[in-house]
């Protein structure tokens, strides 16, 4: 089955990262890619390496560091509004990068474990999840505020609410907490949900919360205090969070269906296949949805759930598709090149291969 195939191929590139820790091997760069990007310049960690390239023509700006080293960069980078690139590591630290020189500003390295999800920026302060168990808030430069700990690995970026002053960490031992984001006090957790969480919470303007787990479900909860208010069950575990637009939600699970579900009773709008599994969030543009899957695809459906478009991409594609103004970029893994940049049309604009250096 199409699950068991991508649980095999991520467990196997997990445990050769515990391993080449062990050795000194350096990554390979095998694992899904992380990527951000703004009108000029798509941030792409891939491997052992983080490039920029220019949105326009798909050349190379910069990369870090210069020659590949142990470090390992999977999770999607942050741009902060005071213009740093964090990146987190698989080697435990949490780098700043200058966006514009590649330069690194500082590290920071309490964590005990690796970095495995990408932090979340508010006002003035980083939430840096764990696979350590904690959650560090950092100040803008990369000194501690507070730091608290779950009950398990922490893989997903945390999510935050403008109604509150809280961040919502969604963790391994099956239970979604909520801190206050100045002090670390916890607020509430949940019981225990039935799977554990690798996915980013999706936060709804009607005071829901939104979690997908590895028990085959999708979960509305309160924000105010962590309760359930709705179950939604899935085909296979669902590994990303959902995206939320117009009171429905959109996500995939590991057999490969997509759905959208009533963000306000948990009630199925419709259901498809597109191919093979699903491993992270969709990207909305008005009304159609670019989706990748494990497959070599890239496809454009409609909100209505028809399938509009798609284009063979290459590769396998674990990350979710990037729009920056009139351009979507697709990471594959597996492939020559590291980047494929389209137009909205999804007819291709230019690719990405790093010269050797």
């Amino acid at each position: 089955m199409k699950s068991k195939k991508i649980l095999l191929l991520l467990t196997v590139t997990l445990l050769s990262i515990f391993i080449s820790a062990c050795t000194g091997s350096a990554y390979s760069s095998t694992s899904w890619h992380g990527l951000v990007a703004n009108t000029d310049t798509a941030y792409l960690s891939a491997g052992n390496q983080v490039y920029a390239i220019d949105v326009n023509t798909g050349s190379e700006k910069w990369r870090y560091p210069e020659k590949p080293n142990t470090k390992g960069f999977y999770a999607n980078p942050v741009l902060t509004p005071d213009e740093q690139l964090l990146i987190p590591s698989y080697d435990n630290k949490l780098y700043s990068l200058n966006p514009a020189t590649g330069s690194e500003n500082w590290n920071f390295e309490d964590s005990s474990n690796r970095l495995i999800a990408s932090p979340l920026v508010v006002n003035d302060t980083i939430y840096q999840p764990s696979s350590d168990g904690y959650i560090y808030a950092l100040d803008m430069n990369g000194r501690v505020v507070w730091k608290k700990e779950t009950g398990g690995p922490l893989w997903a970026q945390p999510a935050s609410d403008s109604d509150c002053n809280c961040i919502y960490v969604a963790s391994m031992d099956h239970t979604v907490y909520s801190f206050d984001a100045s002090t670390g006090e916890l607020l509430w957790h949940t019981p225990e949900l039935g799977g554990a969480m690798v996915g980013t919470p999706a936060v709804g303007p009607d005071g829901g919360l939104y979690v997908g787990t590895f028990g085959n479900e999708m979960l509305a909860l309160d924000a105010s205090d962590g309760s359930i208010l709705w179950r939604f069950t899935t085909d296979d575990w669902v590994w990303s969070g959902p995206v939320f637009s117009n009171d429905i939600l959109y996500f995939g699970d590991l057999s490969g269906y997509f759905y959208a579900v009533n963000a306000l009773d948990g009630t199925s709008n419709w259901r498809i296949q597109p191919q093979n599994s699903i491993v992270d969030k969709p990207a909305l543009l008005e009304d159609k949805i670019y989706l990748t899957t494990e497959g070599d695809s890239l496809f454009v459906i409609s909100t209505d759930g028809d399938i509009i478009d798609s284009r063979v991409v290459g590769g396998l594609i674990y990350s979710s598709p990037v729009i920056t103004g009139e351009t979507v970029l697709v990471a594959p893994t597996n492939f020559d090149s590291l980047l494929i940049a389209m137009n909205l049309d999804i007819n291709q604009k230019w690719t990405f291969t790093p010269a050797k250096k």
